[in-house]
């Protein structure tokens, strides 16, 4: 399978979107500073583009601030930006699980895009990355099943990088344990929520590819 091929969107909606509208609310009528209450209008009223253009005029944001501006930059598909928002936040609040949780996606979302310039090397490392922003998701907030979702999914593209021929990185072995670990992280979500019929087919092609690595 060609890794060009497995470039996919994910849908930023949920629950976690509905308390983030939630915050955000509570938030505009105590913020002071004009710039946060546009930016907090901007995310209620589903204007993305507006909420990033308020919000970077911040000066001194704070976590709540930071959040929103990444979670604004990904909702425009602005993922280096969402990546470097996200990492401020957790400079300042490292026990943050939801800023993990957002950098791993646009992270896992860059490194599958064939619109980059991304060498495979950089793709593998970006892999590894939002990996590791998923496992700490899971580590400070192990009940939210998403996180082991997009950890099993992100593990899945590694798999299917180190398993295509075609690139530098190739290696069979390593695109094995990946996908194993996809499998174990989907299947840990799936014998949670049993109705999942879309996970038992992903699990069923996660198998697949690995079982058809030459």
């Amino acid at each position: 399978m060609k890794f060009g091929k497995i470039v996919r969107q994910w849908a930023l909606i949920g629950v976690f979107v509905l308390s983030a509208h939630s915050i955000f609310a509570q938030s505009q009528s105590s913020s002071t500073n004009p710039y946060v209450r546009l930016g907090n209008k901007a995310i209620m009223d589903g204007d993305f583009k507006a909420a990033v253009n308020a919000l970077e005029k911040v000066k001194n944001p704070d976590t709540l601030v930071t959040y929103m501006l990444g979670y604004s930059q990904i909702r425009c598909a602005n993922y280096d930006k969402a990546i470097t928002s996200f990492t401020k936040l957790l400079d300042q609040s490292p026990n943050n699980f939801s800023a993990y949780y957002w950098r791993g996606k646009a992270r896992n979302t860059l490194a599958v895009q064939t619109t980059n310039k991304l060498s495979d090397a950089e793709r593998s490392k970006m892999l590894t990355a939002s990996i590791d922003d998923f496992s700490s998701a899971i580590r400070l907030n192990p009940d939210d099943l998403s996180y082991y979702q997009s950890r099993g999914m992100a593990y899945r593209d590694l798999g299917i990088l180190q398993g295509t021929k075609s690139t530098a990185i190739y290696d069979k072995s390593l695109a094995e344990e990946a996908y194993q670990k996809s499998i174990d992280d989907l299947q840990y979500v799936l014998n949670n929520n049993t109705k999942r019929d879309d996970l038992a087919k992903e699990i069923k092609k996660v198998k697949i590819y690995k079982a058809n690595l030459k």
